[in-house]
């Protein structure tokens, strides 16, 4: 396969194209209704359809001489293949993802009924994987065998790249990206919480928990969880309910009002307590009985004078907890052992992106939630690859220093006392993967005006601590950003 770089006149065709797919939609826009005339373009609008026309221009006249035009030709056929040859492998992908799901969802209305898998319905369950497997070895057979040249490989893993991150967008507009790791634990947890079992998700911050927990509620449960925070003066009366002085036909009358925590248990649905470590302590003692109940059993209400409530089914307790670091997330008390067994073995610990790969290894997960976070519809991504790239690394470094890693590589960011004292490099700050997307999306939606090294600068100014503030500017500039002084 001819690469579009190969060549000069493709360079320019491949180079006006992109330019033009971005400047038609900005030369159709106009100025909202609001304006003074409904009928006036914008000035970026009509600046933009005087670039169009002059990009399609450029392209009539590389197309017009006859040469270009053979190359252009002939490089846009063995594009297409390759572009088929994409396409086949991601149906391949999704046909074996969907037999993946399909075998969960056997076990999940297994769990749904209370009961184990039949005979049948656990050979059907290995029959499903079986042939997800060979989906997937069938995959990359095919791809190598229709492509035999390494720059056709290499434009089919551009293509199956756009589409991934095209996927990874409507994902993420959802709530969560639904990497391995999530993957894993949604098929394992659904079960479970289908029973009207408790969950706990425990990790470092900004990884996702809350987003995990909430995914689980709307996309397996089928219900709008209840969101409660576990940070602020709450008490155990505002999350279960209390009783509040209403006027009555002209009367005063003390009504009882069910909080959140009550709510779901009646109407069946989860609810979500986030950051539950940082609850009081009244109520987490309360919380160890309630997490025994299950669907169908029945809660005496103690703020109602002990009227019993029965519990409805579909609900469940998913619950999320930061880390017990010292040092770390103040106000957040050490969970006890009693209440941490509740849970039994439905207790996750929801790690970075990434975690577990080595220093020196792409961190592709981070990369494609960098990606994602600010693609267009069509997959195209507004920041420099190499920018993109790097800027992944240095957030999948600073987590997995922030979260203990010690080994080559990462021990280039922790001094030798937190190494010897068994220590994370990093204190309170980290570039999580929150940070990371917040970050590109200053950019990306700045028009320009913010560059990605700025923005990193600005985060790392905004960090409290001074060491922080020193082992993150090591980070980002081992991976070439912050260039100028800091001290």
């Amino acid at each position: 396969m001819l690469s579009y770089d190969a060549h000069p006149v493709l360079a320019e065709v491949a180079d006006v194209s992109r330019e033009l797919s971005r400047t038609r939609p900005v030369a159709g826009s106009t100025v909202p209704r609001s304006a003074v005339s409904s009928s006036a373009a914008s000035p970026s609008a009509a600046l933009a359809a005087d670039a169009q026309q002059a990009l399609e221009a450029r392209l009539a006249a590389l197309y017009e001489d006859p040469e270009s035009r053979e190359l252009i030709d002939r490089a846009l056929t063995e594009r297409a293949a390759v572009l088929r040859a994409a396409v086949e492998a991601w149906r391949s992908t999704l046909a074996a993802r969907a037999l993946r799901d399909e075998a969960a969802r056997v076990a999940t209305g297994a769990a749904r009924e209370k009961r184990s898998l039949i005979q049948a319905e656990t050979l059907l369950v290995a029959t499903l994987h079986s042939r997800a497997d060979r989906l997937e070895a069938e995959r990359e057979s095919g791809l190598a065998a229709r492509l035999t040249n390494g720059a056709a490989r290499d434009g089919a893993l551009e293509a199956l790249s756009a589409i991934r991150i095209r996927e990874a967008r409507a994902q993420l507009r959802r709530g969560l990206l639904l990497t391995a790791q999530m993957r894993a634990i949604i098929a394992e947890a659904t079960p479970a919480l289908t029973r009207g079992e408790p969950l706990l998700l425990l990790g470092e911050t900004g990884g996702a928990k809350t987003a995990l927990a909430e995914y689980l509620s709307r996309e397996e449960l089928g219900a709008e969880p209840e969101l409660v925070s576990g940070y602020g003066d709450i008490t155990s009366s505002q999350l279960i309910g209390s009783h509040e002085l209403r006027s009555d036909g002209g009367a005063t009358v003390s009504v009882f009002v069910p909080g959140p925590l009550l709510r779901a248990m009646t109407e069946g649905r989860p609810v979500i307590l986030d950051e539950v470590n940082a609850m009081p302590s009244e109520f987490l003692k309360r919380l160890n009985r309630i997490l025994q109940l299950r669907p169908g059993q029945e809660f005496a209400v103690q703020e109602n004078n002990g009227a019993p409530v029965k519990i409805a089914d579909g609900f469940a307790i998913l619950a999320t907890a930061n880390e017990q670091t010292p040092h770390r997330y103040r106000g957040i008390d050490r969970m006890s052992a009693e209440l941490v067994n509740r849970f039994g073995a439905n207790s996750y610990r929801v790690h970075y992106p990434d975690a577990g790969r080595e220093y020196t290894d792409s961190p592709r997960e981070n990369a494609l939630l960098a990606a994602a976070a600010i693609a267009d519809q069509t997959g195209v991504v507004p920041l420099d690859v190499d920018q993109l790239e790097r800027v992944a690394r240095a957030a999948f470094i600073s987590q997995q220093v922030f979260a203990g890693s010690h080994g080559e590589g990462f021990n280039t960011f922790v001094t030798t006392e937190r190494e010897i004292d068994g220590r994370p490099g990093l204190e309170e700050s980290v570039l999580a993967p929150r940070t990371l997307v917040a970050i590109v999306q200053k950019v990306a939606g700045s028009g320009g005006q913010v560059t990605l090294d700025h923005a990193l600068d600005r985060f790392v100014d905004g960090v409290m601590h001074a060491e922080d503030r020193q082992v993150l500017t090591l980070i980002l500039r081992s991976q070439g950003f912050l260039a100028g002084a800091r001290g």
